[in-house]
């Protein structure tokens, strides 16, 4: 275009992508996204575990309370001291514990015989001992496909919980968890407070996971406190 009769002609010129800047451009992406995607899928595997613990946490202390409403208080008084081991120790507290989950979680819920399955521990190693309870009784699978069973062992009601039921990683620590009806109270709490019983590293199977319950439910990394557990998990 002119601008007067004796002005000077601007050009405009249209600019462009090459090829090969379209190709760099998407190489570059390329990368960043193969280097952000595995912590994008660690991060939102950890999340989901974490809501789901939450989940099942709520509902099983619930039931807990319901059951000593049936029952009556110091429960853990009453079905834990001087009475057999195993599966018939607490089957009053079990069948109540059981009725008071199906009011909570309500829709499909199925009993079965068997618990336990392919396990790992903590660090990773195959866990053949359901945790070192020895004993395998039924457990009840809730509507959202989480897996629940009750038994007495050791003078404790344990309250195993698989809180994504045959989703893996099924391991403990990961998405398995042990709790136990406190020995002062009427409510869950961890087996055990000791990081070694959560210990990623340890090569013994059996009873490493078992004081993972207790990081999750304070959310704190075992081995730095500074970091929050399920965010400080491996896959």
């Amino acid at each position: 275009a002119e601008w007067g009769g004796g002005g000077s002609r601007l050009s405009s010129s249209s600019s462009a992508f090459t090829l090969a800047e379209v190709l760099i451009t998407l190489g570059i992406i390329g990368v960043v996204a193969a280097l952000t995607m595995p912590a994008l899928i660690t991060n939102h595997r950890s999340m989901v575990l974490e809501n789901q613990f939450k989940k099942s946490y709520s509902i099983l202390s619930q039931a807990l309370i319901n059951t000593t409403e049936e029952l009556g208080e110091n429960l853990h008084q009453n079905y834990i001291p001087n009475q057999p081991e195993g599966w018939s120790g607490a089957a009053e507290f079990r069948e109540t514990y059981f009725k008071c989950l199906n009011n909570l979680s309500p829709g499909s819920i199925n009993q079965m015989n068997t618990f336990g399955q392919d396990w790992k521990s903590f660090s990773g190693v195959k866990e053949s001992q359901y945790l070192g309870l020895g004993a395998t009784p039924g457990y009840l699978v809730l509507a959202d496909g989480t897996y629940v069973t009750v038994l007495k062992n050791n003078s404790r009601l344990n309250i195993l919980v698989d809180i994504n039921g045959r989703k893996k990683p099924n391991r403990t620590g990961y998405d398995i968890f042990l709790f136990v009806v406190s020995s002062h109270q009427d409510k869950l709490v961890s087996w055990s407070e000791d990081k070694a019983y959560c210990d990623k590293n340890s090569k013994t199977a059996s009873y490493n996971g078992r004081a993972c319950t207790y990081f999750a439910m304070i959310n704190e990394n075992p081995d730095d406190k500074t970091k929050k557990y399920f965010q400080s998990l491996k896959w």
